[in-house]
């Protein structure tokens, strides 16, 4: 457990325990010396919560978010990195399929994307730290929180809506990809291109994730249709149904967007990761028609405009993917 992850929580939630010999010991008691246990953790040790008290933990993590976000003593940068951590720890559970997904699981996702969420909408310099300091490992909760934080991104500049829409657009990138709990790890880990069967049950996970969370939360909330159309295409091309452009909502075909683009740049068991230029050239050009050309367009410029990426994208090259449809 780093640190960083126990800054901005005023007490200890939950006992914590260490390593001494064969077993774990207590080393700080519910309620005791979080400063105690943060100048241990900064020096290297390592903690450990009996998994009876892990939902304590995470509650106080997700409720620690906001200051987390707002707290100007820490670089735009370092607020990031624990913001990614946090949410990390937050929704690892949520992700494992011997889990059952409940309601208190989905309100503590609910807690951590509202809260980056409000400060993406408020802060421009958290907006390209969070895309800088972006971790590409292919873990499901990883890709989760890039989705996410890509989809705030992308609705923010390309005036998606007012708050609550572009909040709905962050609770469904963070829970597009739930259903693959259901599907096989086999499949999900299978080093080469899926088989006709293995694909069909790949499918599966886009109408699972849906039914998931209605069932966990009692009630369809309003951004159930994005987990349920983020892999359709506005071609006819995708699935479930094989919608066209028009009968796919927006704000799914925004997050189809970032989550192909995550999918893209993120490696995979059967593939390398592409830069972020290639994976760009790649949906505009590969996969042309597949995705909504204005939105794209926008997300081309969002990425275009950020420092880090404008050495790979500037002059002729960005021209070529702008135009690379026309």
């Amino acid at each position: 457990m780093p640190a960083r992850i126990l800054t901005e929580i005023d007490t200890l939630p939950c006992d914590l325990y260490i390593f001494r010999g064969p077993r774990p010991i207590l080393y700080a008691s519910c309620g005791g010396d979080l400063e105690r246990v943060l100048d241990r953790a900064r020096r290297g040790m390592s903690f450990m919560v009996r998994e009876i008290d892990s939902e304590l933990l995470r509650g106080a993590l997700a409720a620690a978010l906001p200051k987390v976000m707002a707290n100007n003593a820490m670089t735009a940068v370092e607020r990031s990195k624990t913001a990614y951590s946090i949410s990390a720890k937050v929704l690892t559970p949520i992700f494992t399929r011997e889990s059952a997904l409940d309601r208190e699981g989905i309100v503590l996702t609910h807690k951590a994307i509202d809260a980056i969420t409000t400060h993406l909408l408020e802060d421009e310099e958290m907006v390209w730290a969070m895309v800088a300091t972006m971790q590409k490992h292919p873990s499901v909760h990883t890709h989760a929180i890039n989705t996410a934080v890509y989809g705030i991104v992308l609705a923010r500049f390309a005036r998606f809506g007012p708050p609550d829409v572009i909040r709905d657009v962050a609770r469904a990138g963070l829970l597009h990809d739930i259903g693959k709990n259901r599907v096989s790890k086999a499949i999900l880990d299978k080093p080469s291109h899926l088989d006709s069967g293995e694909w069909m049950e790949m499918r599966l996970h886009v109408k699972a994730g849906h039914d998931m969370v209605v069932r966990a939360l009692g009630y369809q909330p309003s951004y159930a249709h994005m987990i349920a159309e983020h892999h359709e295409r506005c071609d006819g091309s995708g699935y479930p149904a094989g919608r066209i452009a028009t009968g796919i909502a927006l704000d799914s075909q925004l997050v189809g967007i970032v989550d192909a683009f995550d999918a893209l740049t993120t490696r995979r068991p059967y593939r390398a990761p592409v830069s972020a230029f290639d994976a760009l050239h790649i949906m505009r050009v590969g996969m042309r028609g597949q995705f909504s050309d204005e939105l794209l367009r926008e997300f081309i410029k969002l990425l275009g405009g950020f420092n880090a990426m404008t050495a790979k994208m500037e002059g002729a090259d960005l021209a070529r993917v702008m135009g690379a449809a026309g």
